[in-house]
């Protein structure tokens, strides 16, 4: 017979080293291993755990034909073969959903799109096939077309998990500045509410998502215009601090002031993919580097795209590089060998985003109910 009492260190640390799905069935075996299995310390001490050697996936939602069932698809991040699919538990045929970040094991999305004025917020840890829909803002989307951005993440210093949203009166113009600052907006985990951040932009940042984050700051590509002259930077935002950072590109980037390229996070470094004007046969790789606290760009390497017009998506666990074209086909590159190689996978353009995911306990301390005598394989929980 297991004891009700808590379980001891020993034991602890051998569940913390289990997958998620094993321990979601140990929730059954004792009220004592359902308590600490939720623990937010227990849930923090297996996601350190798992940081280093557990499975990592790239995770993208699928884009399907008008009715079909929406769906994310998970792929191996070292052979990109497809690993499963999850099924978003809300999904209902007339309605659909769009990821807008992955953290930890969560993912932060949108349901529905559409109305705007009705879409809710959600996080979704697909491992736990837990649901967390978000308190509502007191600033609610209008139906007509503005320029919204978002951004999500984790603050290790906090222990926390917070969204930005910076809704902007307008849709994105990009020969001239905003024609009023947009309302930014901070919402907490901890506390389930929304902060209004006083703060006068005067620029566009230019993408609805951020797909770089790293040490508790988020990064996107913004364009500032003065009269006749734009000038494209990136934007840094402080999760902790709520402040936000404009960093100069490197200056053989820029094309009269405008960039082609996009952001990435590799093994805790911000990466820059770009077009240089000379020539727009090349992909040019820069690396962020902090000297004296001083943010200093250091090229490290350029991809020959000569032969097909194709955009960078993110790196691979291994250094790789994935690529898609203009004609929605995907390919890897490798670096070390300056190789492209076909997946035979076809995708959407306009439409695919991936995403680095982990499985997570994350959420899970979040769960108020009793301890259950079973657990079942399609059991989902809306919190």
């Amino acid at each position: 017979m297991i004891s009700a009492d808590p379980p001891g260190d020993e034991i602890t640390n051998i569940l913390s080293r289990l997958p998620v799905k094993a321990l979601m069935q140990f929730r059954c075996v004792c009220k004592s291993w359902f308590n600490l299995i939720r623990d937010p310390h227990f849930v923090k001490m297996h996601m350190n755990q798992h940081s280093s050697y557990k499975k990592s996936y790239l995770i993208s939602k699928d884009i399907l034909d008008v009715g079909e069932k929406e769906c994310c698809t998970l792929y191996c991040d070292e052979t990109f073969a497809e690993h499963k699919k999850l099924e978003f538990p809300l999904w209902e045929s007339t309605k659909s959903f769009e990821v807008f970040g992955c953290c930890n094991g969560v993912l932060f999305l949108l349901y529905p799109i559409t109305p705007r004025s009705g879409c809710n917020m959600y996080f979704w840890n697909p491992a736990t096939k837990i649901v967390k829909n978000l308190s509502s803002s007191t600033v609610q989307l209008p139906d007509i077309p503005v320029h919204v951005v978002f951004g999500f993440g984790y603050i290790p210093k906090l222990d926390e998990y917070k969204v930005v949203r910076i809704l902007y009166s307008e849709q994105m113009n990009l020969i001239d500045p905003p024609k009023l600052p947009p309302i930014v907006e901070v919402y907490s985990l901890k506390t389930d509410s929304w902060t209004k951040i006083e703060i006068d932009l005067s620029y566009f940042i230019t993408s609805h998502m951020a797909k770089a984050f790293l040490d508790g700051s988020i990064y996107w590509v913004a364009r500032k215009v003065n009269e006749t002259v734009s000038d494209d930077f990136i934007v840094s935002f402080d999760m902790a601090g709520h402040v936000f950072e404009e960093i100069k590109l490197p200056k053989s980037c820029l094309d009269d002031g405008a960039l082609t390229g996009s952001l990435a996070v590799f093994r805790d470094s911000l990466y820059l993919f770009v077009h240089c004007p000379e020539s727009l046969d090349w992909w040019h790789i820069w690396m962020m580097k902090e000297d004296c606290s001083l943010k200093v760009w250091c090229h490290q390497f350029k991809i020959d795209c000569s032969f097909k017009i194709c955009w960078p998506l993110c790196f691979m666990k291994n250094g790789d590089v994935v690529f898609e074209s203009i004609e929605g086909d995907f390919s890897i590159y490798d670096p070390i060998n300056q190789q492209f190689q076909d997946l035979h996978f076809q995708g959407n353009h306009e439409m695919i985003e991936l995403f680095a995911y982990k499985e997570s306990l994350v959420l899970l301390d979040l769960v108020t109910k009793s301890w259950p005598s079973k657990f079942h394989d399609n059991w989902n929980e809306k919190v």
